[in-house]
């Protein structure tokens, strides 16, 4: 069914992200805005997309209460390796600032993916990481 339609994976990282002051601070976390933004932009690039949102269950339910999304959606909680695969079986990915999402957009074959990224990845230092095919997309406002 993902390989069949325009899917789009999207990985919401809460988590420790959250829970954790010390990495939230360093690191920070992709928000309602950011996703809001990157839907947007891909909607406008792709038709009839479906979305797969990727997380642990309270990044679902977080997703469930906070995202609107005019499209079908999907939630998907597996085992790690099983969201990752799915992630990398889709033909598009919205990726958290996480190297779980990253790892599976490297899984994805399709030529012509749309990647889009946090930017910033980090909150206070500079990073390489996202590749200049990939969209970078405001972490915050």
């Amino acid at each position: 069914i993902i390989k069949s339609s325009n899917s789009v994976a999207i990985h919401i990282r809460r988590g420790d992200y959250v829970s954790t002051a010390r990495i939230c601070k360093a690191v920070g976390i992709c928000g309602v805005e950011y996703y809001q933004r990157a839907i947007k932009f891909i909607t406008k690039k792709i038709k009839k997309p479906v979305f797969y949102i990727f997380s642990e269950p309270d990044g679902l339910k977080w997703a469930k209460e906070k995202l609107k999304i005019n499209y079908p959606c999907v939630l998907i909680n597996n085992e790690d390796y099983e969201d990752m695969y799915l992630m990398g079986s889709c033909q598009h990915n919205i990726i958290a600032n996480s190297s779980f999402s990253w790892w599976g957009v490297w899984l994805n074959e399709n030529p012509k993916k749309i990647v889009l990224a946090p930017d910033p990845w980090f909150n206070h230092r500079k990073t390489d990481n996202v590749p200049h095919d990939w969209f970078k997309v405001p972490k915050d406002d």
